[in-house]
């Protein structure tokens, strides 16, 4: 595609590679993709392996070759949608609420979604969070779980996803004829969640996204080769899960 005359001037891929949780996600997404995993299902970490690297590989290749950018490891969800519906982008990775922004833009009718890529096949989303929670030390708890119980039902879900195409936590949403006629991406979404992998479950999660962070980056700006930040950030996990 970039070889078409009206591609000349645009750059080819774009995520959230900014030093924040975006790059814990898009770099969990990398490594998920290429059949490694940050943490396992006990939160042990599992970062220095060949899969791992393969996916870092992947990110830092792509930076090194203008595949993704230079601006590329500056931008945040709103850096990359702006950059896209401006038509800098040939592809971007980001999260539903985008849909309905660029549904309404100047590239109405003119973008697709897909399923993120893996290195064979389609790859590994990262689990979001539209999530809500209730303390047990909270003071009105039969109110908070009555907007609780409100705020997730069917229709008000509904609602959000007509009104800011937010992912439905419903099953049935997802293959309702009439919300696919009107957002045919529900299906593509649906199977995004379906092969999507949780954020490193850990109880030191601030400890380690910040980990995470730190040593992806420092690979994608060219500051330490993929091997040396995946040395690193296992080392890094380590003490972290540790305390």
């Amino acid at each position: 595609m970039k070889r078409l005359p009206e591609a000349e001037d645009m750059s080819c891929y774009a995520g959230q590679f900014q030093k924040y949780e975006g790059l814990t996600v898009n770099f969990a997404e990398a490594v998920n993709s290429a059949g490694g995993t940050v943490t396992d299902a006990k939160g042990t970490p599992d970062v220095d392996t060949p899969e791992a690297r393969k996916g870092l590989d992947f990110l830092v290749g792509s930076a090194k070759d203008g595949t993704i950018p230079a601006e590329g490891v500056t931008y945040q969800e709103e850096d990359g949608r702006q950059a896209f519906q401006a038509g800098k982008l040939v592809f971007l990775r980001n999260w539903p609420y985008m849909y309905g922004l660029a549904a309404n833009s100047g590239i109405k009718g003119k973008f697709a979604v897909a399923p993120l890529p893996g290195l064979n096949g389609p790859g590994a989303s990262s689990l979001g969070g539209h999530n809500m929670a209730l303390s047990s030390f909270a003071k009105n708890k039969a109110t908070a779980l009555d907007f609780i119980k409100f705020f997730t039902s069917e229709e008000n879900t509904a609602t959000q996803l007509k009104e800011a195409s937010a992912a439905p936590p419903y099953a049935s949403q997802y293959d309702d004829k009439a919300l696919t006629a009107q957002y045919p991406y529900l299906p593509v979404l649906k199977e995004s969640i379906l092969r999507a992998v949780p954020r490193p479950r850990v109880v030191q999660y601030g400890d380690v996204t910040a980990a995470v962070q730190q040593h992806a980056y420092a690979a994608l700006t060219g500051d330490k080769s993929s091997a040396q930040a995946l040395k690193d950030l296992q080392a890094a996990l380590q003490k972290s899960v540790a305390q």
